[in-house]
């Protein structure tokens, strides 16, 4: 048989954007998967946990009913339900990728692939028949899987993954949440309105590590207020399994039993066993090392998503695979990370872009900060969602917006305006002048970029 033109081994976000944009330039296109076609993002990851958190949204709205003039009895959650609406949601995109791969005439091989050269991939299908695939050239995207704690055992009923916790078929009485990153505190919205009475560990001084600390302290502030126990500076030492529930033993000395343990430390890539250390692809720390044309250390190699490692986000891999697939045929493009926009599906959502008034200073940039609360907006009023606020940061200098920070409603929409504002090197006085539909969430986002040169007039102005 005559080689492909490109071989993609994973189908995840990054793999199936890489096949299709190959299919695009008009190359013969294979795509090898092991489990389900979608990745982690679509089945175990941004999809199932933002269907979840859709359905809480509408039954906190519900029970609010008494504010909004209407009323709610006996709203309570149908974890059942809940989860078979998750399950058709899935399926229904599943498809769709599907349906994407089969319009553009990409050759789908499920099995289980691994490199024998810079041009072969073996794949174990399903049924135990070995298959060799020749490419000219080959993108790896085979994803991560969820980071564990290797000391102690993680047996996926009572210490957890959040592949495992998107399968309970119960709701635990009491959950600790090991890691305040985005998917702990995602997790701990989920649980906490679902019923359980939750308690969140963050080994660092503070949730969501290494974003502004203004977000950080809107958000742990309101997940207290809701009833989660937020416990930060706090390191896990030992975690022991007992009859019905887990003892979790803190540095510190504190001890925490609850019914069920979920561990969100991060994620690890899954570069054991497809076969990188047999043709001499360079890795760092278990991740694939790539240049800025997402290339590995062997020619006519590429890597992209989370096995590259630069961003862990789904989006991310798409772009990646785009250029990954252009590059492998002969086009020139680079990645551009510059402005990659944060988001966390928290209570309330928390998003950010480009740098932060912190790491602008600490870059010796001179930055003039404008600042705008969602209870000064009319519309975050009029939907009871006040907490929070939009900054913006630019240089004082020539105005340029460098960086953009949401806490509050919508702030996963709301960011991608002030990342095409940095990505463009904009001045915020144009996001300034830039007409917003009143009354809508986004005039805070103008409003704080008024506010830049002191100009905002729907904010009190300091004496």
């Amino acid at each position: 048989m005559e080689p492909f033109d490109i071989a993609i081994l994973g189908g995840g976000t990054g793999g199936y954007t890489a096949a299709i944009r190959a299919a695009h330039l008009g190359a013969r296109t294979v795509l090898i998967e092991n489990r389900e076609l979608g990745g982690t993002c679509l089945n175990r990851g941004c999809i199932p946990t933002k269907s979840i958190i859709a359905s809480i949204e509408a039954m906190e709205h519900a029970k609010k009913g008494g504010v909004f003039g209407f009323r709610a009895e006996g709203v309570e959650p149908d974890l059942r339900r809940l989860m078979d609406r998750k399950k058709q949601v899935v399926s229904r995109l599943v498809k769709g990728v599907e349906q994407l791969l089969k319009g553009n005439r990409v050759d789908v091989v499920f099995g289980r692939g691994e490199l024998i050269s810079e041009n072969e991939i073996r794949a174990v299908e399903p049924d135990g028949r070995e298959r060799t695939i020749r490419a000219r050239r080959i993108v790896l995207a085979a994803g991560s899987e969820p980071a564990r704690l290797p000391r102690f055992r993680m047996d996926g009923k009572s210490v957890l993954t959040s592949d495992e916790a998107l399968k309970m078929e119960s709701v635990p009485r009491s959950l600790l949440i090991v890691g305040a990153g985005a998917i702990g505190v995602e997790f701990a919205r989920i649980f906490h309105s679902l019923g359980s009475k939750v308690v969140v560990a963050e080994m660092e001084n503070q949730v969501l590590p290494g974003m502004d600390g203004r977000l950080a302290q809107v958000l742990s502030s309101k997940m207290r207020k809701n009833g989660i126990d937020v416990k930060t500076g706090s390191a896990i030492q030992d975690l022991r399994t007992e009859d019905g529930g887990v003892l979790a033993a803190f540095c510190n000395g504190e001890t925490v039993r609850t019914e069920k343990v979920l561990v969100s430390i991060g994620r690890m890539p899954n570069s054991t066993g497809i076969g990188l250390e047999k043709v001499g692809v360079a890795t760092e720390k278990g991740f694939v090392r790539t240049d800025s044309k997402m290339a590995t250390s062997v020619p006519g190699l590429y890597a992209v998503g989370d096995l590259a490692g630069k961003w862990l986000l789904a989006y991310t891999a798409a772009q990646e695979g785009i250029a990954a697939a252009e590059n492998a045929l002969g086009r020139n493009k680079d990645m551009d990370y510059r402005c990659v926009p944060v988001t966390v599906f928290s209570d309330p959502e928390i998003a950010s872009v480009g740098l932060s008034e912190k790491e602008a200073l600490e870059k010796g940039i001179d930055v003039a900060v404008g600042r705008f609360l969602f209870a000064a907006n009319g519309k975050a009023l009029v939907l009871d969602e006040t907490d929070g606020f939009v900054s913006v940061v630019a240089d004082k200098k020539t105005g340029e917006m460098l960086g953009g920070q949401i806490a509050g409603p919508r702030a996963s929409d709301l960011i991608a305006e002030m990342a095409l504002a940095v990505g463009m090197h904009l001045r915020a006085g144009d996001l300034a002048r830039t007409l917003h539909s009143h009354p809508t969430l986004a005039e805070a986002v103008s409003e704080a970029a008024h506010d830049v040169t002191g100009e905002s007039v729907q904010k009190l102005r300091k004496s």
